[in-house]
């Protein structure tokens, strides 16, 4: 799965305005979306660490 300029900067932007809770649980559900391999795709095309994620 690749992900577009446009998907990386709507990802990002929106977890970086959230905190707490909100932000993770935004991660987790956008990581869950990408299914087999979410965690590594996130944490290579947008820079979301995984222990950052539940």
């Amino acid at each position: 799965m690749e992900l577009s300029p446009e998907q990386k900067d709507a990802y990002i932007e929106t977890a970086k305005r959230l905190t707490g809770y909100e932000r993770r649980l935004f991660m987790a559900r956008i990581v869950k979306s990408f299914g087999p391999g979410g965690p590594s795709l996130a944490e290579r095309e947008l820079g979301w660490g995984r222990k950052t994620m539940p």
